[in-house]
């Protein structure tokens, strides 16, 4: 009987647990690159890397910046250093390795303080043991520059990560940290040259407070469409705006039905017609946001395509 009762209790937390998620639209978009400079290019010199290891921060970078693609097509040539083959830039650079250890205070652990004549604990106390942080830290310095020596781009900015331990637990490999933060730099420094394709699950808005009784129920049902028929669900808030021409929920998801369909300029639109609804409606500032991003990316595009 208690075990009956035990598995009706999980599956109603298991039912509400599912009924958390919030509803979302799934939206592809193309954001920019963080050097407009970078994004124009459409080959580059990757020379080795100097310093402490540097090559593997070059060899980490290629493959970064060869797997980056727009619309399944590379956005780069990555043309092998010294290969004879011209590029119209080339990224050079160095980086610096730093690693050591820090206190990190203390913590409180059980030991045993008495054993018999058997070797076992028979009396056990809280003792304090000390603890570390072991810190791994990578300087880069990387450089962007054209054919003619001009400056495209410049980034320095440190990579630092810390691992806590204390005297019974192991020491963190510091190989395995700068591995990791040398992969994390090559990610970012991929991000800052090219515009990244990707697809979002972006939360609609629910709140149905304001709407009359019959529209309520027409718009729980177009949020339930979204996990059935995406399409659908945004026919349903559509039909819904012309008896609420105001409604910052309904604004907002039609909004969002245009920008998962690239209609920028309706997005836009119904974003600050949500905003002025409700000057609190942060979904719609975050959807402003998003535009402006993707406008940028498309001058990025339109820039590398006019070369």
């Amino acid at each position: 009987m208690i075990r009956k009762i035990v598995l009706a209790i999980g599956a109603v937390a298991a039912a509400g647990s599912s009924s958390a998620f919030a509803e979302t639209l799934s939206v592809r978009g193309v954001y920019p690159a963080g050097s407009d400079a970078a994004a124009a290019l459409q080959s580059i010199t990757l020379e080795p890397f100097g310093g402490p290891e540097g090559q593997g921060l070059t060899i980490a970078l290629g493959d970064e910046l060869r797997a980056a693609f727009i619309d399944g097509v590379p956005y780069f040539r990555v043309v092998p250093f010294n290969s004879g083959a011209d590029a119209e830039a080339t990224l050079q650079g160095s980086r610096s390795l730093e690693t050591f250890r820090r206190d990190s205070g203390e913590k409180e652990r059980e030991e045993c303080v008495e054993r018999d004549d058997r070797k076992k604990c028979v009396k056990r106390e809280k003792r304090k043991i000390p603890c570390w942080d072991t810190v791994a830290r990578i300087k880069p310095r990387v450089r962007l520059v054209d054919r003619d020596g001009v400056l495209l781009d410049a980034f320095d900015e440190p990579r630092e990560s810390a691992t806590r331990y204390c005297r019974d637990e192991k020491r963190p490999s510091e190989d395995d940290m700068i591995d990791q933060l040398t992969e994390a730099l090559a990610k970012d420094l991929r991000h800052r040259f090219a515009p990244v394709d990707r697809i979002e699950d972006i939360r609609i808005m629910e709140s149905r407070e304001g709407l009359a009784r019959d529209d309520r129920d027409r718009f729980r049902e177009a949020v339930r469409l979204t996990k059935q028929d995406e399409q659908l669900a945004c026919d349903a808030f559509r039909a819904l705006e012309t008896g609420t021409p105001a409604h910052t929920s309904v604004l907002f998801n039609v909004g969002l039905c245009a920008e998962r369909e690239g209609d920028l300029s309706a997005a836009e639109a119904y974003y600050r017609r949500a905003l002025a609804a409700n000057s609190r409606a942060d979904y719609a500032g975050a959807g402003l946001r998003r535009i402006e991003d993707r406008r940028r990316a498309e001058v990025q595009l339109a820039e590398h395509n006019a070369q």
